[in-house]
């Protein structure tokens, strides 16, 4: 079924104010909702949320900030629920299998939007997720991540994953795991955007982070030519 939903009062695009959000289900097993501007769509962005354990869905605020940025641009937007959470069948895996499930959700999404660009987002888990996913050799149009820590949940120092140069991250200045600063020494070939004054849950500046990712994103995936 398909929902109306009212955008935020702090508007970029009256155009797209109001958009639908319907129900889908990946290969029969992973609960998503896909966003539709009121525009047609020049690009579909597949977009994965933070650690399940520690709260993350793809209803979260800042997983909505997200998709709400992506749709005022004109895209479709695809979230979806790792397995095991929410209405996703099978168990959470620790991020063993996890990577399979963007994969299937960024196919899905080819599916629903077929010769459109594709975008692909990530906060935290999911953005490690996605440059799991794009090192066994899954490909995206475009790509932004947010939250990227440096230190996992016990604060202990990680080791990042391959991050390609270029990337776009968006980071909180204060993020208990992982400053801006500190990201930006790990990751100098990454073009890193900074949120100040919060931590790793952007609270606060979550539509800050949806404009940021959109924006970013708008360098590469087309914005319908009415649109600012």
């Amino acid at each position: 079924m398909s929902e109306a939903y009212t955008a935020a009062e702090r508007r970029r695009f009256p155009q797209t104010s109001r958009v639908r959000e319907e129900a889908r289900r990946i290969d029969e097993r992973l609960e998503a909702t896909l966003r539709i501007p009121d525009v047609e769509p020049t690009a579909i962005v597949v977009i994965a949320h933070a650690l399940p354990t520690h709260g993350g869905t793809m209803r979260t605020p800042i997983m909505a900030a997200i998709a709400r940025a992506c749709a005022e641009h004109g895209w479709y937007a695809l979230r979806f629920n790792f397995r095991g959470v929410g209405a996703s069948a099978g168990e959470w895996s620790g991020g063993r299998h996890e990577t399979d499930d963007v994969a299937a959700a960024v196919d899905y999404a080819r599916t629903v939007a077929p010769g459109l660009p594709l975008g692909i987002v990530g906060y935290s888990f999911g953005a490690f997720q996605i440059l799991a996913y794009l090192e066994r050799g899954g490909r995206a149009d475009a790509i932004a991540l947010v939250g990227v820590g440096t230190k996992d949940v016990s604060f202990a120092p990680r080791a990042l994953p391959r991050v390609p140069d270029g990337t776009f991250i968006v980071a909180a200045e204060n993020d208990q795991f992982g400053t801006a600063d500190e990201l930006r020494a790990a990751v100098p070939h990454a073009r890193i955007a900074t949120v100040s004054g919060v931590d790793h849950f952007f609270v606060g500046k979550r539509d800050e982070v949806g404009a940021l990712v959109a924006d970013d994103l708008a360098r590469v995936l087309p914005v319908p030519s009415h649109l600012p």
